[in-house]
């Protein structure tokens, strides 16, 4: 499955902006009703299934961390540490954006936080953001020269 079209922010701000300009309205996913939260868990399940293999489980983990906090806004939240970032996954996890999931979005953040062995450098280092869509995709730059297709 090659990846759809990715777009580059130039910077945090420019990609916040964009993401929350191409993020489905709230609306789409309060119209699921009380299906949504069913559906959501459905994606958390999937994700986990799919990420679990490769960097095993991220409760307790250094290295990631699934934000399992039920926002409604079709969002769920990835956090890698830099050095297990699954750059191999991302054709996959774009995947899972069908069907009743094709309006979520897959938010997928890089850091060098995770890791106890923090050192100043590190804590100084911004983040780097890649968001999944169904169709699309939008990052920062160190990100996107890293992805299939980048």
């Amino acid at each position: 499955m090659p990846i759809a079209t990715m777009e580059i922010a130039s910077n945090d701000s420019h990609f916040f902006l964009r993401f929350e300009q191409m993020l489905t309205p709230r609306s789409v996913f309060e119209a699921q009703g009380e299906a949504h939260e069913a559906i959501d868990l459905r994606l958390v399940q999937s994700i986990d299934e799919l990420l679990v293999p490769s960097l095993g489980k991220w409760e307790g983990s250094g290295s990631w961390f699934h934000q399992l906090d039920f926002y409604g806004d079709g969002v769920r939240s990835l956090t890698f540490s830099r050095t297990v970032f699954p750059y191999d996954q991302i054709r996959r996890l774009q995947a899972l954006l069908q069907g009743e999931h094709a309006p979520f979005c897959i938010l997928c953040i890089a850091t060098d936080k995770l890791s106890p062995a923090n050192d100043e450098r590190a804590s100084e280092a911004g983040d780097d953001y890649l968001a999944i869509f169904a169709e699309r995709l939008l990052a920062t730059k160190p990100l996107a020269v890293q992805c299939p297709n980048g």
